[in-house]
């Protein structure tokens, strides 16, 4: 049966209680509601149709943990989340045990059983016991982000760890608004993780020299494409207030959008592609990064661009804010462009309207851009990386502290091996 037609009836306590296999702390639905608000953490028993689900919520730390439970209230698949865009979720780590019996113990290592993690540009890692992978649910990159889910809202879920991930709609909008972490008690200060977030490789500065051979990852074949990567560029980004943009151009028509923490230099910069043309197949091009460079010096040293709400020091391993992407798209655009563009945003999804046509004109030559002469800016889209998901975007600086250049990494080349300069 297909999870999209159940209906789960929700019930909530204090944390899942593994040997009576129930909930612990049995609470109301309006003390769930509370602790989901302040970010505290409580659990959500869900049934529907003979199928149970249950889910752990830590909000403070933008987690959600949840387990599809077998006949016998056994955790038989485990999907750990985390929130890394606003709204968004990515699965970070996915397990699941064959049982072989109704007497098993739960997490029993005679059973076959196995363990995907999802690492650096959601690459799956998966390690199959005592069973072929085929017998274990898969998962590809794009297909481990879901929406998180509203106090209540479980549905979505649920049918993402019973099922499969539901469809979404490619234009489908993702407020861009701060991302409003639960506040600390009062008196302590913000919840930081251990670990060290994500930097930038070599990549982010020899994809934007002169013609090079890198050899990728392997990929789901076991192949290991050579990609040739040389630079394009993609006009003049305007900005004359300094307030810069970073946005998914689907996302435009329901305003919200923040600048970055940082300001740039006003003016007219350079921006330019990083073109990834693999070599047994030349048609096929990826977006490796796209640069601004707001003053002709190189860069010493990188940290995470930032929008408002944003601390880094509450990113674990290998983790990074990224901007979301639905439509394959990113954009740079001055702060002072948004009301033009929200409003000329709101039918642009009409038949032969200005999101077909840019679109259309991104697919053919990798980015587009567009004026608006009332108020001298312009917004300069681009197709970025694998498509659907998050990238990092990053902020180079100079010897002297002052920023250099603004990198949007389509992690097209993230652990790749570099062969040297096309000869």
């Amino acid at each position: 049966m297909t999870t999209a037609k159940v209906q789960f009836d929700a019930e909530y306590g204090e944390s899942w209680d593994p040997q009576r296999r129930t909930l612990a702390g049995p609470m109301p639905v309006a003390d769930a509601r509370r602790r989901h608000l302040a970010g505290e953490p409580y659990a959500a028993l869900l049934r529907g149709s003979g199928q149970t689900v249950l889910v752990e919520v830590e909000l403070r730390k933008d987690e959600i943990t949840a387990w599809r439970l077998d006949a016998h209230l056994r955790r038989a698949s485990l999907f750990e989340f985390r929130t890394l865009v606003v709204d968004r979720m990515a699965l970070i780590r996915m397990a699941e045990w064959r049982y072989a019996a109704a007497d098993r113990p739960e997490f029993d290592t005679g059973s076959p059983r196995c363990l995907t993690t999802f690492g650096v540009g959601g690459k799956p890692v998966v390690q199959a016991i005592d069973a072929p992978e085929s017998a274990f649910r898969a998962l590809a990159t794009h297909d481990r982000w879901v929406d998180q889910p509203g106090f209540g809202s479980w549905k979505p879920l649920a049918t993402f760890v019973l099922d499969s991930p539901p469809e979404r709609d490619r234009h489908r909008v993702v407020p861009h608004a701060p991302h409003e972490r639960p506040a600390a008690p009062a008196g302590e200060p913000p919840i930081a993780r251990q670990g060290c977030p994500m930097q930038p490789g070599p990549e982010i500065v020899t994809m934007f020299g002169p013609p090079t051979r890198y050899l990728l990852e392997a990929d789901e074949h076991g192949g290991t494409p050579e990609v040739v990567v040389e630079t394009r560029p993609a006009g003049m980004l305007r900005l004359p207030t300094g307030q810069l943009v970073v946005a998914d151009p689907g996302h435009l028509a329901t305003g919200g959008r923040e600048a970055l923490t940082a300001t740039f230099p006003r003016g007219r910069h350079p921006v330019t592609l990083a073109l990834a043309r693999f070599a047994e197949n030349p048609e096929h091009v990826r977006v490796a990064g796209c640069r601004v460079d707001v003053r002709d010096v190189a860069p010493v040293t990188w940290e995470q661009a930032l929008f408002p709400g944003q601390d880094p020091s509450t990113l674990g391993d290998g983790e990074f804010f990224g901007v979301g992407v639905d439509a394959g798209l990113l954009s740079f655009f001055d702060a002072a462009a948004l009301p033009g563009l929200v409003e000329a945003s709101r039918h642009w999804d009409e038949p032969r309207g200005l999101w077909e046509e840019l679109s259309a004109t991104v697919l053919a030559a990798d980015s587009v851009e567009l004026e608006d002469p009332e108020t001298g800016t312009n917004l300069i889209a681009f197709r970025i990386g694998w498509g659907d998901g998050a990238y990092p975007v990053w902020i180079g600086r100079a010897g002297d502290g002052e920023v250099a250049c603004i990198v949007a990494d389509g992690m097209v080349l993230s652990d790749a091996t570099c062969l040297g300069p096309v000869e």
